[in-house]
């Protein structure tokens, strides 16, 4: 017989809640602090009071037995009491019924399990709000008979058996598709068969998989299939696709859809920015704000079945579902993430602070296989999504525009960032250290708080006011960060000679420790890329175990078809670049000449792609016999739309490109759309500080500093282009790469080993 677990909160939540959306009234800031917070309530109670009480039930529904599990707040046997225990940061007075009814459903549910296992008369349910800054408890209690609790379980696990029993028949229907699906192309390419089973094995054991393969090989297709074959024979629950690009999801989403039309009738769900779904941009969140929120969670029983029926849930798919039941789109996504079989998502939502999927990951009780494509850029990603910062610009915007308890709030903030310049600095306009004031920390709690119960009163309190707005979320992030404070993090400070220049930064060198601690959580992981290579840079630095499989794949390309031309007799290092310009822009000139068709030409710099471009434009020949196209330096995300239909246009294109940029990786350029390319230089990150500051710490850690922050980094953008070329199995064309240091072997050994090298 089959068996299902739920947990008690997902059950109240799926059942009982109702009204609007409304983010005003979040338990706390953050989980530590709601534990802190719980660990006080604790101290207070009698000695009869048993905290994280577990519960039980094996229910027999329509599909086979639910297992019911979870643990109440406390119970106390002597008073038969069950308290769930909420903190918050606002009056309690102000949090809307609604939300006080679904928490009161709750400690019911946990109170009718309670009443079975004790066999009881009845029992109160006690809800307490915990204000934190106050310290203070708001007690709330009902009294239940064992008759009311028994029939409100029962009605709850009714309507919860409802929905499960379509679950399964979906699932039944999909593993029956699945039992009888083959490799959904007409055969597998040579490396794919082997990324297969590697996946497969690696989802089996519940393991790490380090994979790197050349691009072009079709490794998103090799590496869902064996995931989603894995659903069928119980290997794990759930799949998410992660990827850093744009270009990824739509791969993924290509790949799902093509598995459809051979069979597979399984569910997908496509994550998207809320900025980008939204239906009332610039509006806040709540009923009092957006129609879309109004009523949202009283709509959404009726609009999670029609998702459901559904099955392939794109944005398009999302937001059809979301204007026929007039309900916000973000949230139907979200809402749906636990009823699908495969999640595409941004890097984001499994890895930030404030991930959509990082709860699911670490409480739920399905197992979820994560597949992170392109897994190379993870690293920056995090260390970008685990750094903050404050301007004391920003605050003193904010402070302008607002009054009373919030800008006495904002006051007190300012008056530690005067105590915080005034203070020791090693430099006249920069300084860290490896601890955070603790008076900043508590002023920019308490200015949380007060924010708080404004938006309590006034929920559009900072919609009125975006400087207060924009500030009050940086605040937020800053929080976020200071929890997961480590010895890889740096307190910075930064100034000019401007009087309000101060400004602060969290700065995380090594995001690994919480990727590890992402990653810890995962069924299974498996991280690819053509570029991850050293695996022992790669490994450690995406927070993969030491004993995570590492494997780099032959190409299935013969050698030839990319031939990579190697010039070492110009200097490209910062210093050398005016002495050998005129040689660079004669020996690219010389290969747009002798190599017909496009070419993609990379530069370290925009300064340098534009003093090199300066001389080329007067070449006459050139000029006549291309058609020049340059990268703006904005890096404006809207040129990709530009450049790749004309490179699919016309075949005389040369392109002058930033290495690493939005057409450094990511561009899929088939068949004869793309000739060559010509990288100059090897793609080192510049020297500043930052930079800097990751060599000292990778050489602390690993004795390998100029490697890991300079020398891995570079090659890794230089393999990247040269995966530009060679995308089919029929594809060829010509590179060139441009710097004296390729005649050494610590370069040399890094580039892609696949290629037909040329001195």
């Amino acid at each position: 017989m089959a068996e299902y677990t739920v947990a008690v909160k997902a059950l109240a939540e799926f059942c009982h809640r109702e009204g609007d959306i409304d983010h005003r009234f979040t338990p706390s800031p953050t989980g530590a602090q709601g534990t802190e917070g719980h660990q006080r309530c604790y101290r207070r109670r009698p000695s009869s009071y048993q905290p994280e009480y577990p519960v039980a039930l094996a229910h027999d529904c329509e599909v086979g037995v639910l297992q019911i599990r979870g643990r109440a707040d406390g119970y106390d046997c002597e008073r038969a009491i069950v308290e769930e225990i909420k903190t918050c940061r606002v009056d309690p007075a102000r949090i809307p019924a609604s939300i006080t009814r679904l928490h009161l459903a709750q400690g019911r549910l946990y109170a009718a399990l309670i009443a079975q296992q004790e066999d009881l008369a009845g029992l109160t349910v006690q809800l307490t709000w915990l204000q934190l800054d106050e310290d203070t408890e708001y007690p709330l209690e009902q009294f239940y008979t064992r008759e009311e609790l028994d029939q409100f379980l029962q009605q709850t696990l009714a309507s919860y058996g409802g929905w499960l029993a379509q679950l399964t028949e979906g699932v039944r229907l999909r593993d029956l598709g699945l039992a009888s699906m083959t490799f959904p192309f007409a055969d597998f390419r040579a490396g794919q068969r082997q990324i297969a089973e590697l996946v497969y094995k690696c989802v089996d054991q519940s393991g790490q998989l380090l994979l790197e393969a050349p691009t072009g090989i079709g490794k998103t297709a090799a590496v869902l299939f064996p995931a989603v074959k894995g659903l069928a024979t119980d290997k794990h629950d759930r799949i998410i696709f992660t990827t850093a690009r744009e270009v990824g999801r739509r791969t993924a989403e290509d790949t799902l859809r093509h598995f459809s039309s051979k069979g597979w009738i399984g569910s997908s769900l496509t994550l998207t920015a809320r900025d980008k779904v939204c239906f009332s941009p610039g509006k806040a969140c709540h009923s009092d704000d957006c129609s879309f929120a109004s009523g949202y969670y009283d709509s959404l029983p009726a609009a999670r079945e029609a998702a459901l029926a559904t099955r392939q849930l794109n944005r398009e798919a999302i937001e059809v579902l979301a204007r026929e039941h007039e309900i916000c789109p973000y949230q139907l996504a979200l809402d749906m993430i636990d009823w699908v079989d495969v999640v595409v998502a941004d890097l984001h939502y499994v890895y930030s602070l404030t991930a959509g999927l990082t709860e699911r990951l670490s409480s739920d009780q399905k197992r979820w296989t994560v597949l992170i494509d392109e897994a190379h850029n993870l690293p920056g990603r995090a260390r970008d999504m685990y750094r903050a910062g404050l301007a004391k610009t920003d605050l003193m915007h904010a402070r302008s525009t607002t009054r009373g308890p919030i800008k006495s709030a904002l006051d007190r903030i300012n008056r530690v960032l005067l105590t915080i310049q005034k203070g020791p600095w090693r430099e006249t306009e920069y300084d860290c250290s490896d601890t955070i004031p603790e008076k900043l920390s508590l002023a920019l709690q308490d200015f949380v708080s007060v924010t708080g119960e404004a938006m309590a009163a006034d929920p559009m309190v900072l919609q009125r006011n975006p400087g207060l707005l924009d500030f009050y979320f940086q605040v937020l992030q800053f929080l976020r960060v200071a929890d997961q404070w480590g010895e890889e993090f740096r307190f910075e400070k930064t100034r000019s000679t401007g009087k309000q220049s101060l400004r602060l930064t969290l700065n995380c060198l090594d995001p690994s420790r919480l990727l590890s601690e992402r990653q810890d959580h995962m069924h299974a992981s498996v991280a690819f890329s053509a570029t991850l290579s050293p695996s022992d840079w790669l490994r450690p630095g995406l927070g993969y175990a030491d004993t995570a499989v590492c494997r780099q794949l032959e190409s299935p390309f013969a050698p030839e078809q990319l031939a990579v031309s190697v010039e070492t007799t110009i200097d490209t290092r910062y210093k050398q670049r005016s002495a050998t310009l005129e040689s660079l822009a004669a020996r690219i000139a010389q290969w747009l000449e002798q190599q017909p068709g496009n070419c993609i030409v990379y530069f370290p710099s925009y300064r340098y792609l534009q003093d090199c471009l300066s001389l080329l434009q007067s070449n006459e020949e050139l000029s006549a016999g291309r058609t020049l196209w340059v990268q703006g330096a904005s890096a404006d995300p809207g040129e990709r739309e530009a450049l790749l239909p004309l490179l699919q246009e016309r075949r005389d294109v040369a392109a002058f490109c930033m290495l690493g940029g939005i057409f450094g990786e990511g561009v899929d350029l088939p068949g004869d759309a793309l000739a060559s390319v010509v990288v100059v230089g090897v793609g080192l990150p510049q020297v500043n500080r930052q930079t800097e500051q990751l060599r000292e710490h990778y050489q602390a850690v690993y004795k390998r500093g100029f490697e890991f922050s300079y020398l891995y980094p570079g090659l890794q953008k230089v393999n990247q282009a040269l995966g530009r070329v060679v995308r089919g199995t029929d594809d060829s064309g010509h590179a060139l790469l441009i710097d004296n240091r390729y005649a050494h072997q610590e370069y040399r050994s890094l580039l892609a080993p696949w290629w037909l090298y040329l001195e």
